[in-house]
């Protein structure tokens, strides 16, 4: 059989105009289905409308001679999946059509009625993928398949229960081929990634995560926490390294065995890989000296920190169960340590006021990370809150991610106002004499060159320009 792979781009309006920006990272959950496909003998092709511009040309052509299509969907993307999906449709309406990925495990069943595919797959698919193909073989029924839901004429029926895949050792790595035609990373939204060397890809070595931060939806998608072993991960990495320069890990919490870490970051040193290793995910209270160590020294340049917010009664209200005193260690310890070092700051918490966010502004100033990011809350289906303003009434089912917005009783402030908050933080914090001469002073003794300032100088701009638009 052959399979057409498909990630969408963020939206319809992005595919009606013909346009698209540069992907900020591959889309691992297509490459990880690729490949048991692939070694049962089936034809790939894969197309990242993120990275590449749409056309419905394009799309037609693709579908030529393709047996089967499959999407993944984010929430963000449901409306564009949806339309691609009534375009593969239209063009051929028996070509069978699966979604799967966070959105179709969230929603379950509604999935198949917002998006008029044959198949939804929840939870993993590297081993339900192969079930499907012998359902469409005719070896079993697909009510015999575990972890999906699928539409038999006019009613939308469920599978046997999903299954979450016990040992990732036994997953096969994803088929990174299909990418090669991809530069991901240099030209992302924020410029960040333009620092990573070379050609870039990325890795996830565990599934889940042990926490339950209020705001997050990851306890909604993965039932437990999954770590693959030390070996396996050190195996991927050795693979990736023959063929690119840059490789992202992007797991929610990339530390949280410090047994693993140690393992891995031995095996690194002792391999001497010609990979610079960037990790998205580090709690605060996993910094440790002696490992920092090994990581740089393994090839690790840079970590993201979850810091959330600046001020304790808020980050007691998500649920992170850190301290400032530790954020303040834990930012310290990964400048020392030479590391480029970013945090992420969310504005608009349900019991968020204005004192709230001066601290935030403050205390992420003083920490003085080379990158800071500030984002507007969010009420994520699947996570805490969403369900207690579900409850409350103030959400409908359907509302899969809502921003703060106080003439909903969604917060204490509307979207605009916390669009304006998020633009005097960023312009507070980049425009801070002090940061611009640290980082003009790390950049000559630190990274021994000016990328990191002038990343700094372009977000500037960058938010500079974002600002006159809005103003129109």
């Amino acid at each position: 059989m052959k399979f057409l792979l498909i990630n969408p781009p963020m939206d319809y309006d992005v595919i009606k105009r013909e346009f698209s920006f540069e992907a900020y990272l591959p889309p691992l959950g297509l490459l990880y289905i690729a490949s048991p496909l692939e070694k049962q003998g089936h034809k790939i092709e894969l197309i990242d409308f993120v990275a590449e511009q749409f056309t419905e040309k394009k799309l037609m052509k693709a579908l030529l001679k393709i047996d089967v299509v499959c999407i993944t969907v984010t929430s963000q993307i449901v409306t564009s999946a949806s339309r691609i999906t009534d375009l593969i449709k239209k063009f051929n309406p028996e070509l069978k059509v699966i979604i799967g990925g966070p959105h179709c495990t969230i929603q379950k069943k509604e999935a198949l009625n917002e998006i008029k595919a044959d198949i939804s797959v929840i939870g993993d698919g590297e081993g339900v993928i192969v079930e499907i193909v012998d359902a469409l073989n005719d070896k079993k029924k697909l009510s015999e398949v575990h972890g999906i839901f699928y539409r038999e004429k006019d009613v939308i029926k469920k599978g046997l229960p999903a299954i979450e895949i016990e040992d990732l050792d036994s997953i096969d790595f994803p088929s990174w081929h299909h990418i090669k035609k991809y530069n991901y990373g240099k030209e992302a939204l924020t410029g960040v990634t333009a620092l990573a060397r070379g050609k870039i890809t990325s890795i996830m070595t565990t599934r889940g995560c042990p926490f339950n931060c209020r705001f997050c939806v990851s306890k909604s998608i993965f039932k437990n926490c999954r770590l693959r072993s030390a070996e396996n991960v050190v195996k991927e990495l050795e693979e990736i390294s023959k063929y690119y320069d840059t490789v992202f890990a992007v797991d929610d919490n990339f530390l949280m065995d410090k047994k693993r870490a140690h393992e891995i970051m031995d095996a690194l040193i002792k391999k001497k890989l010609d990979l610079d290793i960037w990790i998205a995910g580090i709690r605060v209270t996993d910094a440790d000296k002696d490992l920092f160590k090994k990581m740089k020294k393994a090839g690790v340049k840079s970590i993201e920190f979850g810091i959330e917010s600046g001020n304790q009664e808020v980050l007691d209200y998500y649920n992170k169960k850190i301290t400032l005193e530790k954020v303040k260690k834990a930012v310290k310890l990964s400048k020392k340590t030479g590391f480029l070092t970013i945090g992420n700051i969310i504005f608009g918490a349900p019991i968020e006021t204005d004192k709230h966010i001066k601290d935030s502004i403050k205390f992420v100033k003083k920490l003085n990370l080379d990158f800071a990011f500030f984002y507007g809350f969010n009420y994520l289906k699947g996570s805490e809150i969403w369900e207690d303003a579900f409850k409350a009434g103030r959400l409908k089912e359907n509302e899969m991610f809502r921003p703060c917005d106080s003439k909903s009783g969604l917060g204490n402030y509307t979207p605009e106002e916390i669009r304006d908050k998020l633009q005097f933080a960023f312009k507070s914090y980049y425009f801070n004499p002090k940061y611009i001469i640290s980082q003009f002073l790390r950049s000559i003794f630190v990274y021994g060159n000016f990328r990191v300032f002038t990343a700094g100088l372009k977000l500037i701009v960058e938010q500079r320009e974002n600002t006159i638009l809005a103003r129109r």
